[in-house]
């Protein structure tokens, strides 16, 4: 499309109100502008207004040099600043019962708008976890198309909750399912993955009530996306190519637009200023870099677990201990709000680690730049799907401990798919720790070069894995092709 109606092209995003749901929805946001399209920007409240505490409101709002085709909305969730983040359910269950009033108000006002002149919305493209906004697109007559932020395979195991209460594998009987090896119960008919077991199945169904709120909201949110003119993942399609296969008899038409990251700086909107838009409620810690500007190459093990992941006291100290005896220094992210309860004293090898300058903890960071910087040669991650894309893109071999949602089938597909990395135990233990790192690290520095085999394969198949990344997001790479044909058949065309 050219002239008149290529200017006239208007997406609304809406992105659930957590981190790392917001920062692939401005990513793509910033890609589809880039791609000449007018862009309105949802947040609910409770997200924007923590935004706003945290980095005041000029940082969330989009420079003046953008506006003609930029905006941000906000509508109201009925949310108190003071619930967790952590806490998905209650986010959930609050944006599925406040937000669908208040979004429908704004599309009839960007519909008011259109009337005097605006450009029309062609399409809403929605978070999954935020199906009332394509219900509301759908009633308003518009086109829309789903968002999945997680991983394909992620996204897969979601699709199979309706399937494990049909064949009676859930709910689980009871608790001592947890613990007694129910969990191992294989999963041979999962399309598009081999091996797979009820415990690699993402953890909200791991649930002992027929009527959980959340896993009836997932079901519901997979019933809604088979009604939607596309589905969109922030994954390429080398990386996850038998889901991704899968999906495509499942749903609508499967996108794969990632990593977006590196699409962005490959199609040239890294340099449309939105970049100055800040998605984080978290300082960023600038000691990070210049501490790592002083260790070797591929030397330091770098840990974090995410923007909402939280662990025990027990858990904290045998993460600290472990890391203080591997032999290796450590920049560990651990956010104020990461311990359940109360703060932890932690043990006093910790402590003389950091004295010594051989670890850093710092609450936060700028984590693409962390992974990329020379000194890093490990990455300890809760397999976040953002946190597994930077480390594919950055080349690292990854350490897994999978906290909850859908992280336990991105493990899998660490260990079993990728083979990029290996896994702690669930219950963390210091020695594993220690242990694991040392298996990853080995050969590094000269270091232990008759063991660590393990590890030198899990960093040569993280190579590999970037140079698919970087393939997949230059001009004729299948990524960038998916943006092309996402933008030409869906988003342009809207309901016509």
């Amino acid at each position: 499309m050219d002239g008149e109606e290529s200017r006239r092209w208007h997406v609304v995003m809406v992105p659930f109100p957590a981190q790392g749901h917001v920062a692939p929805l401005m990513q793509l946001a910033r890609l589809l502008y880039a791609c000449g399209a007018h862009v309105t920007f949802v947040h609910t409240q409770f997200n924007y207004r923590r935004l706003v505490g945290a980095k005041g409101e000029a940082a969330v709002r989009p420079p003046s040099a953008t506006a003609a085709r930029f905006r941000v909305e906000v509508i109201e969730d009925g949310m108190s600043l003071s619930m967790p983040q952590h806490d998905v359910a209650a986010l959930a269950d609050a944006v599925g019962h406040n937000c669908p009033g208040p979004f429908r108000d704004l599309l009839r006002k960007l519909a008011d708008e259109e009337r005097a002149g605006a450009p029309p919305v062609t399409c809403v493209v929605a978070d999954t976890a935020m199906a009332f906004a394509a219900t509301a697109a759908r009633e308003a007559g518009m086109a829309d198309a789903l968002f999945f932020t997680a991983s394909a395979c992620g996204l897969l195991g979601y699709s199979q909750f309706h399937e494990l209460f049909r064949r009676g594998l859930l709910p689980l009987k009871d608790g001592s399912c947890l613990t007694n090896g129910y969990l191992h119960t294989p999963l041979d008919w999962v399309p598009g993955m081999k091996n797979m077991r009820l415990r690699d199945m993402p953890t909200f169904c791991h649930t002992t009530d027929a009527d959980d709120t959340l896993v009836n909201e997932i079901i519901g949110q997979m019933k809604s996306a088979v009604g939607s003119k596309a589905i969109i993942l922030n994954t390429f399609y080398e990386l996850e190519s038998d889901v991704v296969d899968a999906l495509a008899a499942i749903f609508p038409p499967v996108y794969t637009v990632g990593p977006l990251a590196q699409v962005i700086a490959s199609s040239g909107a890294a340099n449309d200023g939105l970049d100055a838009m800040d998605i984080s409620i978290w300082q960023e810690d600038p000691r990070c870099l210049t501490w790592l500007d002083g260790k070797p190459d591929k030397s330091v093990v770098y840990v974090n677990f995410g923007s909402v992941a939280v662990m025990t006291a027990e858990q904290t100290r045998e993460f600290a201990l472990g890391l203080a005896t591997c032999g290796y220094p450590f920049l560990w992210v651990k956010r104020p709000d990461m311990v359940d309860g109360d703060e932890v004293a932690l043990p006093e090898a910790f402590h003389d680690e950091l004295e010594r300058g051989g670890g850093l903890v710092v609450p936060w960071c700028p984590q693409p730049a962390v992974l990329k910087h020379a000194a890093v040669g490990l990455f300890v991650t809760h397999c976040g799907w953002n946190s597994l894309l930077e480390a594919v893109v950055a080349g690292l071999p990854v350490l897994a401990w999978p906290v909850f949602a859908e992280q336990t089938t991105n493990c899998r597909q660490v260990l079993e798919c990728w083979r990029n990395g290996m896994a702690l135990p669930a219950e963390v233990e210091s020695g594993a720790v220690s242990r694991l790192v040392k298996e990853m690290m080995a050969g590094e520095l000269g270091k232990e070069m008759m063991a660590g085999e393990l590890g030198k394969e899990k960093r040569a198949k993280a190579a590999e894995w970037r140079a698919a990344a970087e393939a997949a997001a230059v001009e004729g790479g299948s990524s960038l092709r998916s943006v092309a044909r996402l933008v030409n058949d869906v988003l342009l065309l809207g309901n016509k």
